[in-house]
């Protein structure tokens, strides 16, 4: 009897150390996952090619990468943001939302058109875009209407890069200031600097 008491008592005692492990597993992963999403909002200046300097509300949603030390290395768009303050003589558009990284965006006013152009970060991205031939997608909105994906236009071709494109995963400040981006500007990919006429993937 009194094996058997010590026996029950050793098989309980297990079973609760396997529980205590599956909570610790559990709880482990929740954290890991949570402390991975990213949600960031900030204010940008930004200047248009007739010269004005505007700014830009912004926000950037995803998931942080990380190495096996849990470092944050990099994210992974889901969602970026574009919200563009009345400026004068301009129609305004809505909220630009994509899953691509905003690069450049400008204001024609011959033709009240607002456009945005846009590349992928990750390879996954343009293997589920279709690998295209060009790593940019053109966005317009024209007299304050709905933006559209139009073929990039070749007035685009070389054109500097006015928007941020290196978020960092830890967040960015209330506002990010023109000298701001212009110190960080020569640490980014090619494809992020200017509207590229040629390039090689990587992927």
């Amino acid at each position: 009897m009194k094996e058997y008491l010590i026996f029950a008592a050793v098989c309980l005692l297990a079973g609760w150390v396997h529980v205590l492990r599956l909570i610790l597993l559990c709880t482990l992963v929740l954290t890991m996952v949570g402390c991975s999403r990213m949600s960031e909002s900030w204010k940008e200046e930004v200047r248009l090619s007739d010269g004005r300097l505007i700014v830009v509300k912004r926000t950037a949603k995803g998931t942080i990468t990380r190495d096996i030390a849990m470092r944050a290395t990099g994210w992974k768009p889901k969602e970026t943001t574009l919200r563009i303050a009345q400026v004068d003589g301009a129609a305004k558009p809505p909220v630009w939302r994509s899953f691509l990284i905003p690069v450049v965006i400008d204001y024609d006013p011959a033709s009240s058109t607002w456009s945005v152009v846009a590349t992928y970060m990750w390879c996954s991205t343009w293997y589920d875009m279709g690998r295209p031939t060009s790593p940019y997608v053109q966005y317009i909105s024209v007299g304050g209407e709905a933006w559209r994906v139009v073929p990039l236009q070749p007035g685009w071709a070389g054109r500097r890069a006015n928007l941020l494109t290196d978020i960092r995963p830890a967040g960015e400040p209330r506002i990010v200031r023109e000298a701001d981006k212009e110190m960080r500007w020569h640490r980014e990919p090619d494809r992020y600097k200017a509207v590229l006429t040629t390039w090689k993937t990587k992927c």
